[in-house]
């Protein structure tokens, strides 16, 4: 068993014991409502449920047997909901975890605000740019506590290792890579049956999406269709952008462009290999997916379930990979002629270190371990609902990071180099892609403002 795991377990063992809950008085725990309780709502709901003041009072999904399991977790006092707004209205819901597919998280989360509660919300936290604008100004209008569930910023060694790039021990750096590489995976499941299962309120899941049948968008359209989904660049990039922002103390890039192919799947809109150049004025980010191969620009082959994924900052004085199993810092070396080295003849040298030649660095290499991060992230925003703090991944951070990976799916998408206005939130005298900026809603699933 892994470190990491060791310490849940342990968590876990101390948040089920007897009387636990008893050491922490009622009106000083938080009710949490979950809202989207399959996949990653439930690993949300079991972290939130390790903090001994925390209650988890009402859950939410479309399809019952996910708010069924999600109330056997919680305990049978859990109040069961399948429309989100009804779960707004309990006054014992004090902060609302979001967990649904992300063409859902700016309209739950600004409605969440405007009720009077705290948001965790998963990443990427919109769908679009403009309604990632509308949740920031929901949490700032309602003074509430918005985290984003961009959870590497709460490990420490994604800390340090953005400490060490903010503090200049890299020197100056001048290019990022981030990436995410995945090698084929298994062949796609079958289709999905033509009718929703029992117990599933079809149209409430697609809510804001287009009015598709199930069968369709189960089998592929939710993670091959623009509708649904933004690819790897946000999925992943969201979680690695961050940390490339973060240390570089970024926001959104001057220009963008793209390009990528639909070499795997053919009949997909989101293309499986796609390559984005972000411009800044002090330097370049790049970012990688790739959905055949999982080999990584570190030389990672990529053994992990996920594949290779990390981000590497290049500075003067040298490189450092980071991932979530930890980083490593390779220094630069600088090549130095001792003074008096008699003239070298017209042979070639397989070996550059010959007498008379030194190279020096002014780095230490270093390795570090991994860290948690998902649970202290839980904790972070706990402590935010009871401080009133901005949390580690406030809501403007996570929309930042956002509209960067976004920018990049548009620039594939028109096809050509975009330039961006950071302070209108728009692209410059491109009015196709400002119709992709700011996305379509069905009807009456539209953020108010949305067209603004």
């Amino acid at each position: 068993m892994k470190r990491r795991d060791l310490l849940k377990a342990a968590l876990a063992a101390g948040a089920a014991a007897p009387g636990a809950e008893a050491r922490v008085a009622a009106n000083d725990r938080i009710g949490i409502g979950m809202i989207g309780c399959g996949n990653m709502g439930g690993f949300d709901q079991r972290d939130f449920q390790l903090n001994a003041d925390v209650e988890v009072v009402a859950v939410c999904d479309v399809y019952q047997a996910n708010a069924e399991r999600a109330q056997k977790l919680a305990g049978p006092n859990a109040k069961i909901y399948s429309d989100y707004r009804r779960l707004l209205e309990n006054k014992d819901v004090q902060a609302v975890a979001i967990a649904t597919p992300e063409h859902w998280h700016a309209l739950m989360c600004i409605d969440a605000c405007n009720a009077g509660k705290d948001v965790y919300v998963e990443k990427p936290a919109s769908h679009y740019i403009r309604d990632g604008r509308l949740m920031v100004e929901a949490a700032r209008h309602n003074q509430r506590v918005v985290q984003v569930g961009s959870q590497q910023r709460s490990g420490l060694h994604f800390q340090r290792a953005v400490k060490y790039v903010r503090e200049g021990k890299l020197g100056q750096v001048c290019y990022v890579v981030c990436w995410n590489h995945s090698g084929p995976g298994a062949d796609p499941p079958p289709a999905a049956a033509g009718e929703p299962p029992a117990g599933m309120d079809w149209d409430m899941w697609l809510g804001p999406a287009p009015k598709l049948p199930y069968s369709e968008v189960w089998s592929t359209l939710r993670r091959t269709s623009w509708d649904f989904f933004g690819g790897m660049i946000t999925e992943w990039g969201c979680h690695f952008m961050d940390i490339a922002l973060w240390g570089l103390g970024a926001k959104t890039p001057i220009s963008v462009v793209a390009q990528g192919g639909h070499f795997r799947q053919k009949d997909a809109q989101i293309p499986d290999t796609l390559q984005v150049l972000y411009e800044y004025p002090e330097f370049l980010i790049q970012y990688s997916v790739l959905r055949h191969n999982s080999f990584g620009p570190n030389g990672d082959a990529g053994a992990a379930r996920f594949g290779s994924g990390g981000i590497q900052f290049h500075g003067t004085k040298g490189t450092l990979f980071v991932d979530r199993a930890g980083f490593r810092i390779t220094p630069q070396t600088t090549r130095h002629e001792e003074p008096g080295n008699p003239p070298r003849g017209p042979e070639l040298h397989p070996d550059e270190r010959l007498p008379g030649f030194y190279y020096t660095t002014e780095l230490q290499p270093e390795v570090s371990d991994t860290s948690l991060q998902h649970g202290p992230h839980v904790r972070n925003f706990l402590d935010c609902v009871k401080s009133r703090e901005r949390p580690i991944a406030d809501i403007e951070e996570g929309h930042r990071t956002n509209t960067v990976c976004r920018l990049g799916n548009i620039a594939y998408r028109v096809g050509r180099k975009i330039r961006w206005d950071s302070e209108k939130e728009q692209v410059i005298d491109d009015a196709e892609a400002n119709k992709l900026v700011v996305g379509t809603y069905r009807a009456p699933w539209v953020p108010k403002g949305l067209l603004v």
